[in-house]
């Protein structure tokens, strides 16, 4: 057990953050985490799953702000077939801060907000 404990410690340590559930609208389940590679800029990253039988097009608007106030807007307009999830930079549903360094937003000063969320039934190619 001695030669076990070790490694379940290293796995903890190596675990990817975990997303911050956002909820979920017109059965989309909407959620983000922070991305920050090591000499690039940090990255915001989205988990879209549709947890519905048709597919669904997305319109999403996400404020970034640090201290109370916007510093920079992000728009994602996409499309998501039933019972699918999209993942981050898997799928290409992230977002480059410019305006913040990954301190900053690692400081706890920095907030991503969905201020605008507009999902309807569509057909995905």
């Amino acid at each position: 057990m001695k030669r076990f404990a070790p490694l379940v410690l290293l796995a903890f340590a190596c675990a990817p953050t975990q997303y911050v559930h956002k909820g979920v609208q017109d059965g989309v389940e909407l959620a983000y985490r922070w991305d920050h590679p090591v000499g690039k800029p940090s990255a915001l990253l989205l988990k879209l799953v549709n947890t519905t039988v048709e597919d669904k097009e997305v319109d999403l608007v996400i404020d970034l702000s640090y201290q109370g106030r916007t510093v920079e807007s992000f728009t994602a307009d996409t499309c998501i077939k039933a019972g699918h999830t999209m993942n981050g930079r898997l799928n290409g549903i992230y977002f480059t801060a410019t305006t913040l360094s990954a301190e900053q937003i690692k400081s706890g000063d920095a907030s991503a907000e969905l201020t605008r969320t507009t999902i309807t039934k569509s057909t995905c190619p």
